[in-house]
């Protein structure tokens, strides 16, 4: 990188000004000392004053010579010594509170009774003494380095230093200077159609396109140009954005590409079958892999980019990339060379970042100054983003001057490096922490900054900030980076989310290098022994060689995706890195917490993915804590796990606790302070810290709140002092009586309910087990205008439902096993200018006994936007409201809960597509021609009756059929039909039919799908009694039938008969533990595009005459030992048999 940064090590002057603050705070009279004790402090706050003078000279300049190299880590060393030893003390302070809390409270000063039991011990003393006499010796050592430094002008460089202004938060950059006519070509490109013989990877249909500039040149934003422009976002059913960076491979990009296809996470991926679509995929920053060979290079990305071949055609992948030798591997058809923008375009980037909105013309001087600086930064936008936003922060010609003074030409790291000398120290401290963070991390501000607090980087503005001035400070520490172009917003604009170019993070690595690490290769064998921040990817762990860490204050374990790497600590992990500050193992899955975790008393921050075993106790002794992170897990589910008892008694630092994807933690034992961010749960009992009036202080909650065993409530003022609607940020509450023997009604319930009113911006509310026979006033006036969901359930005694169409918002309602209910009509719409539901958009009824009558609204607006109705198990309900919608009906149907026939009738009225749900079928003989015919989906499970005479050839409307769990239906065929092989059981309209976990037949199959002309899927699942498949001797009208899938039947040997299957795409046997035979007459199928077999141990050949000439797509997987190898070697007899099938996924054991 050409001259040596100043090392941020060196940046003292923050830590040392806290210390300073504390041993002040000490002297002050906080508490009762011993005159020579009170000396030594005195002393302490002299030296600190004396060495501050010195490092704030000493950081405003560039040391090269390795001995002032030397004398300042000595000095470090000692000012970290120091720093520990008053926090130890401050850690005892913090114990001695917490074990003698009932004690203080009966003495005069609390104070001095803690003064004379913490600080009177000799323990404190020698310390103190000791390092005392390490800072005098250091002192002498910085004396004579402040002199070297301050006259020898050859060996220091004073470092300009720009103080930040007040600026208004950051504008969205919506304009792109200078690429309208890269960006038309790359449109065109995009845009353009492909035949089959276009350039494109060995194993890959999907034309590539590369974007190939220097850093810094804008291939990035060129890229989101064209990913946001309207006539390509209309030409992709899907568009796809995967950051690559240098390190990779093959299993990692697939599954990035597939979690950014559908938002889900995925711990192993063999195919994508999500890109359903034809698609746009932008491979964002592809680095050729110098570790690795070509071939290797070549067999990495074919075999990502054969995973693609799925889409429909059109599709188009765009790679942004620093090098040809990336272009060439991807074997781009056509490619882009980005150069710098010209002179024009230049100067009105250059001009935006450094005059904001005020007019350059104001400002003639630092025009003619600003246009002198853009002619050597060589056209590259990020070095105008940088040097501008430089210059804008202070637009004085002096400053100006100084930039234009400084060495920027050629070399886009010296822009960086320039703009980084500027930044004032804490802000160079701040960022260069961000060196543990691998390259396109998504950072989230709060979180950040929080480590940033935690490390002591953040200074109090004055003496009089609380903790929230300090947060306050520290975003504006980060708004202030972003406004420099240090960091940027992501991509995917969401608000909470940034990004940092590759090259800052290359420049953060540079200028921290002595004092931070990262470890993201396997070329890294060993963590550095005098390290005080480390980060390191997850599957390293294991295999790194460990030292003792003594100095370590960060430990950061990441993983780039979302799930779980496990991996197991020892307990003594931490025994010797006591120092730690800031430990975050949210990258790793743990079965426990290492027990050594007690050993950081210094610790403030601490995050980790919820363990499977119970938290540790002696989490509580980590009185330091101020931030509390857990996460939950892709290997498992998440519910509600415990966390510590005495949590609000001992951690009175804690601030902060965030609860990621996880089912939700107990937090009786929160303090009233502490900011929650998740779902949290309250669990009443009738002991003191779990009454429900301990929710009084707890207004700092966020998200979800759910509070549980409300039957344990003792009088409604405990409910009165929660203060719910105080709670202004819960967004989802779930209040629950548990389902314990209680009466059917309750006296207390409704002036529990009544007490509980949320806050008003509440939008989700769950009510479960409430035994009262009234709803509460809140619920009958205009004060929940802000809900959008709503579950009310197991409420027994709940008579009349309060007026809930009158709110505004409500999309979706559940009501379920509301017994008492006998009618609704007029009451539950309201009565106000709101009426009817007008949003909602889901309604379901479950369980429901006693509803008799269901009224509608006299001017027939009622439930104009729903979608879909749900009802179940409400024998009594005779007829449905006209409703103004055709909304998609659902009807469970069960033997001790048949819907009357006038219910039917009128639900068929005014559904647009109708299920039934049933486990009996023989209900269908009680409904009408007419009635049968509006049927389109039937769900037929756990029913025990046999297949009717005639079948379900009555529904002649019928779609989708999926039979589950019935052991008879399909196991005979009854007398009357038995005889007659031509009888169809299924109508004709039938396109879809699945059958899981039924004991059927396989000579009964074929007759089964008789005559089903429009059938296009088959799915049979878990059906163990099915031995064969043929459909040799069967029907031979399955003209339609596109798709056969067989999973999980362990009894099912081969497949027979396929020759009549002309409209056959896809066939997929999966987990058949004795599947050997694929059908003879295989490559008979002319349709076939995707043939897939796995899990199939006992398959041992493929089809003799081999595999169709149509067949696209093959994958074979942990298939007979013998089959796999050769398969895998790719030559034999079998391997001939799908040599020319152009996409092949071959995997073995």
């Amino acid at each position: 990188m050409g001259t040596e940064l100043t090392v941020t090590g060196w940046f003292l002057s923050p830590i040392i000004r806290e210390m300073q603050d504390t041993a002040q705070s000490y002297i002050r009279g906080q508490f009762s000392w011993e005159k020579d004790q009170e000396n030594d402090l005195e002393r302490l706050d002299t030296i600190l004053t004396e060495i501050l003078a010195i490092v704030d000279v000493i950081e405003k300049r560039e040391i090269k010579d390795g001995n002032q190299r030397k004398l300042l880590r000595k000095l470090k060393d000692a000012i970290y010594s120091a720093v520990d030893v008053l926090d130890s003390f401050q850690y005892m302070v913090l114990k001695s509170k917490i074990d003698s809390q009932a004690m203080v409270s009966r003495v005069t000063s609390s104070c001095v009774y803690l003064g004379k039991r913490v600080v009177g011990t000799d323990k404190f003393r020698r310390k103190l003494t000791d390092m005392l006499k390490k800072l005098d010796e250091v002192k002498t050592t910085a004396d004579t380095l402040f002199k070297l430094v301050s006259f020898d002008s050859a060996t220091a460089k004073l470092l300009p230093v720009t103080q930040a202004r007040v600026t208004s938060p950051l504008k969205e950059e919506n304009h792109i200077y200078g690429r309208k006519d890269d960006l038309d070509r790359l449109r065109d490109l995009l845009l353009m159609q492909s035949d089959s013989s276009a350039p494109g990877p060995s194993n890959s249909c999907v034309p590539v396109i590369s974007i190939i500039g220097v850093g810094g040149i804008g291939k990035t934003s060129l890229a989101q140009l064209a990913f946001r422009d309207e006539r390509i976002r209309a030409s992709f059913g899907l568009r796809i954005w995967v950051c690559v960076s240098n390190i990779y491979d093959e299993t990692t990009l697939a599954r990035d590409i597939l979690e950014s296809v559908t938002g889900e996470n995925y711990c192993s991926v063999t195919k994508l079958d999500e890109l359903k679509n034809n698609f746009f995929l932008v491979l964002d920053d592809v680095w050729y892999d110098e570790n690795r060979t070509n071939w290797e290079n070549e067999l990495v990305w074919n075999g990502v980019l054969s995973t693609l071949n799925t889409g429909l055609g059109g599709s188009k992948i765009l790679v942004t990339t620093r090098t040809n030798k990336a272009s060439e591997l991807l074997r781009a058809g056509a490619c882009l060379q980005l150069g710098g923008l010209n002179r024009d375009d230049y100067w009105m980037l250059f001009k935006s970042c450094a005059f904001g909105e005020k007019h350059p013309g104001l400002f003639q001087e630092l025009k003619e100054i600003g246009m002198q600086i853009a002619e050597r930064l060589n056209g590259l936008p990020l070095a105008a983003k940088v040097i501008g936003r430089l210059l804008n922060v202070d637009l004085d010609s002096s400053h100006w001057k100084k930039v234009l003074e400084s060495d920027i030409s050629g070399d886009v790291m010296k822009v960086l490096r320039l703009s980084y000398q500027h930044l004032p120290i804490h802000l160079q401290l701040c960022f260069s922490f961000c060196s543990l963070f691998p390259k396109s991390w998504r950072f989230d501000p709060r979180r950040l900054t929080d480590m940033w607090i935690s490390q002591g980087f953040v200074q109090k503005e004055d003496e009089s900030d609380n903790d929230m001035n300090v947060e306050d400070v520290a975003k504006g520490y980060f708004n202030d980076l972003v406004q420099r172009s240090f960091f940027e917003r992501s991509l995917l604009d969401l608000p909470i989310e940034y990004v940092m170019h590759d090259l800052i993070n290359d420049l953060a690595r540079n200028v921290s290098k002595d004092e931070y690490t990262r470890i993201e290769s396997e070329k890294q064998k060993e963590i550095p022994p005098n390290i005080r921040h480390l980060s390191i990817s997850a599957h390293l762990w294991a295999g790194m060689k460990k030292t003792e860490m003594k100095n370590l204050r960060t430990l950061l374990v990441w993983s780039k995706s979302w799930p779980c790497w496990k991996l197991s600590l020892p307990n003594d992990v931490f025994k010797k890195s006591k120092y730690i500050q800031v430990l975050d193992l949210t990258g790793c899955c743990l079965e426990r917490l290492p027990t050594s975790v007690k050993n950081l008393k210094h610790l403030r921050y601490l995050a980790f993915r919820v363990p499977e075993k119970p938290l540790p106790t002696a989490l509580v002794q980590l009185y330091h804590l101020e931030v509390l992170v857990t996460r939950g897990h892709s290997c498992r589910g998440s519910g509600c796990f415990q966390l510590p008892t005495n949590m609000k008694k001992n951690l009175l630092k804690l601030r902060k606790a965030y609860l990621f994807n996880v089912g939700g933690a107990t937090i009786s034992g929160f303090g009233g302070q502490t900011l929650l961010h998740g779902p949290g749960e309250f669990h009443v009992k009738k002991e003191s810290g779990h009454r429900l009036g301990e929710l009084k202080e707890m207004n700092n909650i966020r998200g979800r709140l759910s509070v549980r065993f409300l039957e344990n409530v003792e009088h409604q003022q405990q409910a009165v002092d929660a203060h719910l609607d105080c709670k202004e940020h819960i967004k989802h509450l779930q209040l629950e009586w548990s389902d314990l023997p209680r009466p059917i009604t309750s006296e207390l319930d409704p002036y529990v309910l009544e007490a509980l009113r949320p806050h008003p911006d509440l939008e989700r509310l769950n009510i479960t087990g409430y035994k009262g026979e009234r709803s509460p006033s809140w619920f009958e006036t205009n004060w929940m205008k802000a809900l959008t969901s709503i579950v009310l359930q197991n409420c027994m005694g709940w008579v009349q439902l309060p007026p809930l169409g009158q709110l505004p918002l409500l999309e979706d309602l559940v009501l379920r096993n509301m017994h008492a209910v006998k009618q609704i009509g007029q009451e539950f719409y309201g009565n106000g200018d709101t009426k009817g539901f007008p949003k909602l958009e889901e309604i379901v009824f479950d369980g429901m006994p006693n509803w008799e009558k269901w009224s509608g609204i006299e001017d027939g607006s009622l439930l104009p936007c729903l979608t879909r109705l749900y009802i179940a198990k409400c024998p009594k309900l005779q007829e449905a409201p006209p409703l103004n919608a055709r909304p998609k009906v659902e009807v469970v149907i069960t033997s001790d809960s048949l819907p009357s026939s006038c219910l039917f009738d009128s639900l068929m009225a005014s559904a647009s597509y109708l299920i039934l749900l049933v486990n009996c079928c023989s209900f269908l003989s009680s409904l009408n021609t007419d009635q049968l015919s509006h049927v389109e989906e039937l769900n037929v499970k756990s029913c025990t009756d046999q297949m009717p005479a005639c079948g379900f050839i009555g529904l002649s409307s019928l779609k989708v059929l999926r039979i589950s769990n019935c052991s008879a239906l399909l196991s005979s065929v009854c007398v009357e039909a038995g005889e007659e092989l031509d009888t169809c059981f299924f109508p004709q309209s039938l396109s879809e039919l699945e059958i899981v976990d039924c004991n059927i037949q396989s000579s009964l199959l074929p007759r089964y799908l008789q005559g089903l002309t429009n059938l296009s899927t088959l799915m049979i699942n878990s059906c163990d009694s099915m031995d064969l498949l043929s459909l040799a001797y069967g029907p031979h009208h399955l003209t339609s039938l596109e798709a056969i899938i067989i999973k999980d039947c362990i009894f099912l040997s081969s497949l027979d008969g396929f020759e009549n299957l002309i409209a056959l795409r896809k066939l997929v046997v999966a987990d058949c533990k004795n599947f050997c035979f694929l059908p003879a007459d295989l490559n008979a199928l002319i349709s076939l595009k995707t043939l897939a077999i796995y899990g199939c141990p006992k398959m041992k050949f493929l089809p003799q005459n081999g595999v169709p000439a149509s067949l696209q797509l093959i994958l074979l997987s942990l298939l007979h030992p013998e089959l796999d190898r050769q398969l895998q070697r790719r030559e034999g007899t079998e391997w001939d048999k799908i040599a020319h099938v152009p996409e092949k996924k071959l995997e073995c054991a």
